[in-house]
């Protein structure tokens, strides 16, 4: 008998823990606090202040550079326990987004050039915290959720996110659109400082995780070893490729919009509201898709996608396709749809990819090697942007300028990130033509079949 309830325990599917909940609501109010914070608001407001395009790669690269601190937290980690470092890390940064909003609302006598100076000095220190505190949360959250349920543990984590963002860009949208007050950027930074109190509540929910044995070790980690494990090592070269393309992609809009177009803020923030809502869409559908089919058929149509999108870019900075309302429907559809199955799949294959011992070391390592290409490239954009400006030449209809060459640049390097997807190693993934079948046959049926009846009508 006993046998008998081993093995139906061993058959029967894994299931989320209790209290997975507060996980979604805390990256619900993570999310609209940093949105406000790391995101389309606070370009938008540098801007106002006259930020040049270096400075603007400068706020794009803070937050990955800060995660290089996750290397020599990695080692804390473990003794404090994944929750008490995690919950120590929110509690700080959240004194520093108090700061920004003090300082957006400080005094009109103050010149933007001061206004920038200690805006980046909190940035600094608010990424700072933020690289520091993120080392434990990845490990935490791979030990507390079983591993056959990963896949739509981060659909639904990613979902959460993505409609945090589209409620914040929305609410943000119609407050920018009313006669501007004389506070108005330092009440909405002071909104993410609500947010991010309501995020540590729920964080403080979540229940703890004891740390593997294994992970702990007296002796130096061999970080040379663990990078060049094989699939490991070429998942990492993988996103350096397709991040070095992201990173340009983050610094170049706003100031093509602004500059070329005279786009409104609150357009843009509208933008940014369309490209969340498409992307919960798109986690919703590929959230179950992801652990049947695996990582890398989702990472391959991914990727195509965002070389399209970065395409669509290229277009309308040469001025032949004009910027209109299926213009940005289109642009902003692929980059969601693109970043959302890259993000998915990526994160989940990370996962897979990581052996247990030694784990926080594993994502550390990771995470600075993928983010001090996110950090260092969005200044190297910025700069070549700055760079280039005034230089142009016209191919017929098409207008090389700043913009269409850069991203032309960055359309080659996403078709080689494209290739090297291919190299990548995952033990149960469906090759490219059962991924497709899946996709364009299987997955719409399934659907179809929820429609129809399920008896004959008499």
């Amino acid at each position: 008998m006993t046998e008998v309830l081993t093995e139906r325990n061993m058959l029967a599917p894994a299931r989320m823990p209790e209290g997975v909940w507060n996980a979604y609501l805390f990256q619900v109010f993570n999310t609209a606090s940093f949105t406000i914070v790391l995101s389309t608001p606070m370009i938008l407001y540098f801007k106002k202040l006259g930020a040049s395009a270096t400075v603007l790669g400068i706020i794009i690269a803070l937050p990955a550079l800060m995660n290089i601190l996750q290397i020599p937290a990695a080692q804390f980690v473990e003794k404090m326990g994944y929750r008490a470092f995690v919950l120590w890390g929110w509690t700080v940064r959240s004194a520093f987004i108090l700061g920004i909003a003090v300082v957006a609302m400080l005094p009109a006598k103050i010149d933007p050039v001061t206004r920038i100076s200690l805006l980046l000095l909190l940035l600094f220190a608010f990424n700072a915290s933020r690289g520091t505190s993120l080392c434990g949360y990845l490990p935490w959250m791979t030990q507390w959720i079983p591993e056959e349920v990963r896949g739509r543990y981060l659909s639904r984590d990613q979902t959460s996110a993505a409609l945090a963002t589209l409620g914040t860009m929305i609410v943000s949208m119609i407050y920018l659109r009313a006669p501007e007050m004389k506070f108005a950027y330092g009440l909405l930074f002071f909104g993410g400082f609500v947010t991010i109190l309501l995020s540590l509540w729920f964080l403080r929910r979540i229940p703890d995780v004891p740390v593997p044995p294994s992970a702990a070790s007296p002796e130096d980690v061999p970080y040379k070893d663990m990078l060049f494990h094989p699939p490991f090592f070429k998942l990492l070269v993988y996103n350096a490729a397709l991040l070095f393309s992201l990173a340009g992609a983050g610094v170049f809009w706003i100031p093509l919009l602004r500059d070329n177009f005279a786009a409104t803020d609150s357009l843009m923030l509208g933008m940014t509201a369309l490209w969340s809502a498409v992307s919960a869409a798109c986690l919703w559908g590929f959230g179950h898709l992801v652990d049947r089919v695996g990582s890398r058929p989702l990472l391959g149509l991914g990727t195509l996608i965002l070389v399209v999108h970065l395409s669509l870019w290229c277009s309308v900075a040469a001025r032949v396709l004009p910027f209109n309302l299926l213009a940005i429907v289109l642009i902003q559809s692929t980059s969601a749809i693109g970043m959302s199955l890259f993000n998915l799949a990526n994160t989940r294959l990370v996962m897979a990819s990581v052996p247990p011992m030694g784990r926080s070391h594993f994502f550390a390592l990771y995470t600075v090697v993928t983010s001090l290409v996110s950090g260092i490239f969005p200044i190297f954009w910025g700069i070549l942007l700055d760079a280039l400006a005034g230089w142009g030449t016209a191919w017929s209809r098409w207008q090389w300028n700043q913009y269409s060459l850069l991203y032309a640049t960055l359309v080659v390097i996403m078709i080689v990130a494209l290739v090297l997807r291919n190299r990548l190693s995952e033990a149960r993934a469906m090759t490219t033509d059962a991924f497709l079948r899946e996709l364009l046959v299987k997955t719409p049926s399934r659907a179809i079949s929820r429609l129809l009846p399920r008896r004959p009508v008499p």
